[in-house]
C-alpha cells in the first residue's frame, strides 16, 4: 500500500512538472495569491476566487481523486486538470488590485508596463525548438503516418481489397490514420474509444500486458477481420505472425506492415 501510494504521489508530482515546466507562472500565481490574501482577503470575489483555486488544487493533489480522474481521461494527460486552475485571471486580478491602489496615472502606466513585461518573460516561448514540426502532407499529420496510409492504399489497390482494416500495436498510428484517410478502418480507436468486435477488444487487452504475445496478436487480428497488421516486431518474431497468413510487405520507420494473403 505504501509503495503504491508513493508511486501515485510521484506521478502527481510529474504531472505538475509537465504543466509548469519551462515557465514561471506558478511563482507569479503564488505571489498573486499571497498578495490577495494579505491585502484584499475581505473582498467577497477575492475569497471566492481563492477558494476555487484551493479546492481545485486539493482535487489535483489528493491521490484518490487523482486516480479516479486519470482513469477517466488517461494518466498521460492528467496535467490538463490544471487547465481549470484560473492562473491568468488570478494574476490579472492581483495586478488590477495592485494598480488600482496607485492614484497617479503615470505610476499606474509604468507599473502596468512592468507587469506586462514580467508576465511575458515568465512564460515559455511557443516557437521553441521541438514544439512544432513541419509536415509535407495536406492533412498535417506526421509524415510517417502519411507513408503508412499510402502504403495501405497501394497494397489494397494491388490486391483488389475493397475495405482496409488495420490492427496496430499502439495508439500512435490509431490517432492519426483516419485523420489522413477516413476510409481506413481500424481494429480499435484511440484508448479503445470504439472497437470493431470482441476479438479486437481482446487484442487491445493483450496490448496492455507487459510483454506482447505476437502469436495471439496475429490470431485475434485475423479473427477480428483485420486484413493488415502494423506492428513493431523483432525479426525473430515475424514467423509467429506469418503463421496466420500474414505476409510482411514493407517497413515504415519502426513499424512493419503485414498483409493477410491467406484468409
Amino acid at each position: 500500500m505504501g509503495i503504491h501510494m508513493k508511486t501515485i504521489l510521484e506521478w502527481i508530482e510529474l504531472s505538475w512538472k509537465c504543466y509548469w515546466e519551462g515557465g514561471y507562472y506558478q511563482y507569479l500565481l503564488l505571489a498573486a495569491v499571497l498578495y490577495l490574501l494579505i491585502s484584499h482577503r475581505k473582498k467577497r470575489y477575492v475569497r471566492q476566487t481563492l477558494a476555487f483555486c484551493v479546492c481545485l488544487l486539493l482535487v489535483f493533489l489528493f491521490p484518490l481523486t487523482a486516480k479516479c480522474i486519470s482513469f477517466c481521461i488517461g494518466e498521460n494527460v492528467y496535467w490538463r486538470v490544471l487547465w481549470l486552475l484560473p492562473t491568468i485571471p488570478v494574476i490579472a486580478l492581483a495586478a488590477t488590485e495592485f494598480l488600482r491602489s496607485r492614484h497617479s496615472k503615470l505610476v499606474q502606466t509604468i507599473l502596468l508596463l512592468c507587469c506586462c513585461g514580467v508576465i511575458a518573460l515568465s512564460g515559455k516561448d511557443m516557437l521553441s525548438a521541438g514544439n512544432f514540426t513541419r509536415t509535407n502532407n495536406r492533412m498535417k499529420v506526421p509524415d510517417d503516418i502519411a507513408h503508412i496510409a499510402n502504403a495501405l492504399q497501394e497494397a489494397a489497390a494491388k490486391d483488389n481489397i475493397s475495405e482496409i482494416c488495420v490492427m496496430t500495436d499502439d495508439d500512435y498510428p490509431v490517432t492519426y490514420l483516419r485523420v489522413y484517410d477516413p476510409s481506413i478502418k481500424q481494429g480499435y480507436g484511440r484508448r479503445m474509444g470504439g472497437v470493431r468486435n470482441y476479438a479486437c477488444y481482446r487484442v487491445y487487452r493483450l496490448l496492455l500486458r507487459p510483454t506482447l504475445n505476437y502469436r495471439k496478436f496475429a490470431k485475434l487480428s485475423k479473427r477480428g477481420g483485420c486484413n493488415f497488421i502494423l506492428i513493431r516486431v523483432p525479426e525473430k518474431k515475424i514467423k509467429k505472425i506469418e503463421r496466420f497468413g500474414y505476409v510482411k510487405i514493407g517497413e515504415i520507420g519502426s513499424y512493419s506492415l503485414f498483409e493477410l494473403k491467406e484468409p
